[in-house]
C-alpha cells in the first residue's frame, strides 16, 4: 500500500481503538486495551516490483494500549502504545516480525488540543486517510513515493473542534546519532481540514523531508510533497478526490510525480462496496516521464458482527511498469 522514498493506501474502517475495552479506571486514571487479529490470502505482493507473488497467506495481530490520567479539569496526560505481529514469513510484509506502530506520550488540553512526543501519526495522513480505506490495497497515489503515515521521533501538535482539524509536526531522525550514518535528518509537516455539518469536507497538507549527504557528488537529498482533497459523506455513500505532487532532488537528479485519486464506497446493511482509481505520473529529469501508477481497486466487505468482517479485493494495474494485477481476501476480528 506504500512505496518508500528510495524505492519505486474512511478511517472508520480501520479504527481498532473504537473497540477499546477499559481495563483500569480509578481516580482520574484510565487504561484501555484494543487490538485485532486477521488472516489474508491471495497474490498480494510483488516480486521485483512487477510480477505478483504466487498464492500465499499472511497472518497478523495487533495489540494497543491507550492511557489517560487527568491532571485537572483542563489537562490530561495521554499516551499510546501499539504493536503488530506478522507471521507466515514467505509472503509477509515483515517475516515473522514484531513492529511498533505507535509509541507516544503527551498532553491533552481542554479536550481540543494535543501535544505529543514519540512515534505518532504523520499530519499528512489527514488527507491520505480519506483514501486509505481498503483492507489490503489502495491509496497508491496519495502515499506516492515518499509518504509514510507514521513517523518516529516526532513532536506533534493538533487541534480539533467544531469541524476544524489542524495539525503540525517536526521529527528528528535517530539514524544520524552515529557519525557517518547518512540517512533522514529531519522532516516537518502541516495539515488542515474542515468538515461542514452537511458532510462535505476539505483538506490540505504539506511535508518536507531532508536527508544526509549520500555522496560528495550527489550532495544532500531533499523531498517535499503536498496534497489537497475534498470528501463527502451522505448516509451510506462516501466519496473523496485528491490531487498530489511530490519532488525528490539532489545535486544532479530530480524526480517529480503528480497524482490523482478518486475513491467511493457504498454501504447497505452489512455490505460495503469499495472502488478507487489511482493515477500517478513520474517525470525523471533528463529521462522523460511514465505512468508509475494507473490502477483500479475494487473491494467488497461483509460485516459478520460490529467487530468482525470478511472482505475481498482486486487490483487492476495498467501502468508503464507492467505490473501484474493482484487480489486478496481475508477475515478480521477487532476487540
Amino acid at each position: 500500500m506504500k512505496k518508500t522514498i528510495l524505492a519505486l493506501t474512511i478511517p472508520a474502517l480501520f479504527a481498532t481503538s473504537a473497540s477499546a475495552v477499559t481495563v483500569y479506571s480509578d481516580e482520574g486514571a484510565q487504561v484501555d486495551i484494543y487490538g485485532r487479529i486477521q488472516y489474508e490470502a491471495g497474490e498480494m505482493k510483488f516480486q521485483n516490483g512487477q510480477k505478483s507473488n504466487d498464492f500465499g497467506g499472511e497472518g497478523e495481530a495487533r495489540l494497543g494500549v491507550n492511557v489517560k490520567y487527568m491532571l485537572n479539569n483542563d489537562v490530561d496526560l495521554i499516551g499510546k502504545l501499539e504493536w503488530q505481529v506478522t507471521a507466515e514469513g514467505d509472503d509477509a510484509t515483515g517475516s515473522d516480525s514484531i513492529d511498533t506502530r505507535y509509541a507516544w506520550a503527551g498532553f491533552r488540553f481542554m479536550d481540543t488540543t494535543e501535544l505529543t512526543f514519540g512515534r505518532s501519526q504523520d499530519p499528512y495522513a489527514l488527507v491520505v486517510y480519506h483514501h486509505d480505506i481498503f483492507n489490503i490495497f489502495g491509496a497508491q497515489a496519495t502515499y506516492g513515493m515518499g509518504i509514510d503515515d507514521k513517523v518516529d521521533d516526532q513532536i506533534r501538535v493538533s487541534y480539533a473542534n467544531n469541524g476544524l482539524d489542524l495539525r503540525a509536526a517536526y521529527a528528528f531522525a535517530d539514524d544520524n546519532k552515529i557519525d557517518g550514518n547518512e540517512a533522514k535528518e529531519n522532516q516537518w509537516s502541516v495539515a488542515a481540514g474542515y468538515t461542514l455539518p452537511m458532510g462535505l469536507g476539505f483538506g490540505a497538507a504539506y511535508e518536507q523531508q531532508n536527508y544526509g549527504n549520500f555522496g560528495l557528488a550527489n550532495g544532500d537529498v531533499d523531498f517535499d510533497a503536498w496534497i489537497v482533497g475534498v470528501n463527502y459523506t451522505l448516509d451510506g455513500f462516501y466519496a473523496a478526490v485528491a490531487y498530489t505532487e511530490q519532488n525528490l532532488e539532489d545535486n544532479f537528479n530530480e524526480t517529480e510525480t503528480s497524482g490523482v485519486e478518486v475513491t467511493g464506497t457504498y454501504n447497505v446493511d452489512a455490505w460495503t462496496l469499495l472502488a478507487q482509481y489511482s493515477y500517478e505520473e513520474t517525470d525523471v529529469k533528463g529521462a522523460g516521464d511514465f505512468d508509475s501508477v494507473d490502477a483500479w481497486t475494487l473491494g467488497v466487505q461483509y460485516d459478520l458482527t460490529s467487530k468482525a468482517k470478511l472482505y475481498a479485493e482486486y487490483e487492476i494495474n495498467d501502468d508503464d511498469l507492467n505490473r501484474d494485477d493482484r487480489y486478496g481476501l481475508g477475515i478480521q476480528y477487532n476487540f
